[in-house]
């Protein structure tokens, strides 16, 4: 791992303007990838006349994925991603094909964004945007590209595991040649197409790509084409062996016949009878694998890329995966041009079999580290992916996760996809669900809405610290916003005591200062909720007697006052409300408290007397004494 620590040529190097910073500089890390710098002086002083020339400068990382644009990969991507979690969690049978499919959906995807970026280029007509959607346009293309041949080598299962078909097929896809060419004169079906000047670079193309047919159905245009010479080499070409791993033959059987074509076709090529026809003679240098001839067209190709599987096809075309990496040195070393390009290091590396440095070599691509989060999960599931630390410790799983995490940071500091954020950390336990919640906990919330959508993921992830944290949030707000009602009905989802308690103090005090009961429909739902808390237990019940009275079922509501009075829950700025409920019950047409109920109100009368006095208190002690008056009399007629 030290030759990646080392390298430090990437790095970036930002100035500050202005020199605006000459002295000492600060800086405070900020939610998400950014950053403030600012001013800091070392003493304190109290002049403070240049307070007005100090500048703060918020540094962030420009997250290409937040374009609109690509937006769409984000959530696509995410779907497979869930889906790839799922079919690895089903360890009882063997999952190659359902890891091959969504290996194409990902490149499916990432295809449909390169179209729409084309597109978008296309349309625009400012020449900076243009530029820069081309430039996004490049770089998923060469995910693409890399994306199908890490499938080829690593995730498909390819039978034998004889990859020449499928590599020839990755050339001809991503690296196609004279293709417009070859079309145009295929259609044509003119005798005489040699005088087209690109005519003998697109028959060696169509040969370099494995397309035999179509290279000998050009030859066959060629005015001369009747002659000796060129029915030896179309007879050479019409002759050529194609390794088929269900053709009934080993793949002993198959070297001997090739070796044994290619032995024909270097004769013939000895004879010098094409000597007078270059083109010709090119064409069965090619077919019998001389390096040399490979070397004279490379100078045609913008890089080694475009030759890659027709020297396989003509050196080794039985060749395994494993054999890729010295075929893949040979075409880097014909000298194409843009040899050490960052792609060219890529593709070198998965010949190589070195996913490691592939891996390292991806993570410097500016897609804000998608394309090398997603295909390092896609291999590590496959279980073809190894790294070693330099202690011989497999850090395979870490490497995942820590990729799989920061992508999912990443994306949750969009405003509208922390919920897809959210999936990834929760892929990746037990750091991914801790990082989840202190990320949670740090999203604003503009919104009822919005808190109750964090609510709900939180739930789904069983992070039930976030649940309260987010409800204690908005049960303060409510109660700071004389929302008393929504502060109550927040405490009630935190199931928090001592914000239940807050909330029901305010609702009683408010109700004590004429404002009128809130949510009373939640209080009478609220079940075992009431029962956290005395005082909201209490407000509860006082609004249910609050019920039955406006029911006029005064029995009822005079027994529940009673035993709000008797339980001595209520706080002491409440006890001179429940005491003066008592006198419309007092003086209704029928006795509603018992004696000896009537009883417990004087006698919680004269134990506040503090808290009730002067003509309210006289009033409820000539109440009761009129309620006792009947009711003693009654009270023995039942007795």
């Amino acid at each position: 791992m030290e030759k990646h620590l080392k390298r430090s040529d990437r790095a970036k190097t930002f100035v500050l303007p202005n020199k605006c910073f000459e002295k000492h500089v600060a800086c405070a890390w900020r939610r998400g990838n950014s950053f403030t710098v600012y001013p800091r002086s070392q003493t304190v002083s109290k002049n403070q006349g240049n307070i007005s020339d100090n500048k703060i400068l918020k540094v962030r990382q420009e997250i290409l994925l937040f374009i609109p644009i690509l937006r769409k990969l984000i959530n696509d991507s995410n779907g497979v991603f869930l889906s790839l979690q799922k079919v690895a969690e089903n360890t009882n049978s063997d999952n190659q094909v359902e890891f091959w499919k969504l290996s194409r959906q990902y490149r499916s995807i990432v295809r449909s964004i390169i179209e729409n970026l084309q597109e978008a280029a296309e349309e625009e007509s400012d020449a900076l945007a243009k530029n820069s959607l081309n430039s996004y346009a490049t770089i998923f293309y060469s995910i693409e590209c890399i994306w199908h041949l890490c499938e080829i080598l690593f995730i498909k299962n390819i039978p034998g595991d004889v990859v020449l078909p499928f590599l020839l097929e990755w050339v001809c896809c991503h690296f196609p040649s004279h293709d417009q060419t070859a079309a145009q004169l295929l259609e044509a079906r003119e005798r005489g197409s040699e005088d087209h000047p690109e005519y003998w670079d697109t028959v060696v193309s169509l040969i370099i790509q494995g397309r035999i047919d179509d290279a000998r159905d050009l030859l066959r245009l060629h005015s001369a084409s009747e002659s000796a010479e060129f029915k030896l080499v179309a007879n050479s070409l019409r002759t050529m062996p194609v390794y088929n791993i269900y053709g009934g033959i080993s793949s002993g059987e198959f070297t001997i016949v090739w070796k044994h074509w290619q032995a024909e076709c270097r004769a013939i090529l000895n004879s010098q009878s094409l000597s007078s026809l270059p083109y010709l003679q090119l064409i069965m240098r090619l077919l019998i694998g001389d390096y040399t001839a490979f070397e004279s067209i490379c100078s045609k190709y913008p890089s080694w890329f475009y030759l890659l599987g027709g020297y396989v096809l003509f050196t080794r075309p039985w060749a395994r995966r494993r054999e890729l990496a010295d075929a893949a040195a040979a075409c880097a070393g014909l000298g194409a041009a843009h040899a050490h390009s960052h792609l060219n290091t890529v593709i070198r590396a998965l010949l190589e079999g070195d996913l490691h440095q592939m891996i390292y070599e991806i993570q410097q691509m500016s897609d804000n580290g998608w394309f090398a989060t997603h295909l390092t999960d896609m291999l590590y599931h496959c279980g073809k992916l190894q790294v070693l630390d330099e202690h011989q410790t497999d850090m395979t799983k870490r490497l995942r996760d820590s990729l799989v995490l920061e992508y999912g940071s990443l994306v949750m500091e969009h405003g509208a996809l922390w919920c897809t954020g959210l999936s990834y950390l929760a892929a990746c336990p037990p750091e991914g669900p801790r990082r989840a919640e202190l990320l949670l906990e740090r999203l604003p919330l503009d919104s009822e809405e919005k808190a109750m959508r964090i609510i709900a993921e939180a739930k789904k992830y069983d992070l039930l610290g976030v649940v309260q944290t987010v409800c204690a949030c908005m049960s303060a707000r409510g109660r700071g916003a004389g929302r008393v009602g929504a502060a109550l009905a927040w405490a009630g989802r935190a199931r928090g005591a001592g914000l239940c308690a807050g909330a029901a103090h305010a609702a009683l005090r408010g109700y004590c200062a004429g404002a009128p009961l809130p949510a009373a429909d939640m209080l009478l739902s609220a079940g075992s909720t009431l029962l956290m808390d005395d005082t909201l237990l209490l407000l509860g019940k006082y609004s249910d007697f609050h019920r039955l009275y406006n029911n006029k079922e005064f029995k009822k509501a005079a027994k529940l006052l009673i035993s709000l009075i008797t339980s001595k829950i209520a706080p002491e700025y409440f006890w001179e409300t429940l005491l003066l409920d008592t006198l419309p019950l007092l003086e209704a047409e029928e006795p509603v408290f018992s004696s000896t109920e009537t009883y417990e109100i004087l006698l919680c009368l004269e134990l506040r007397t503090k808290l009730l006095t002067g003509e309210k208190a006289d009033l409820l002690r000539l109440a009761c004494v009129r309620n006792l008056a009947r009711t003693v009399l009654l009270d023995g007629v039942e007795e």
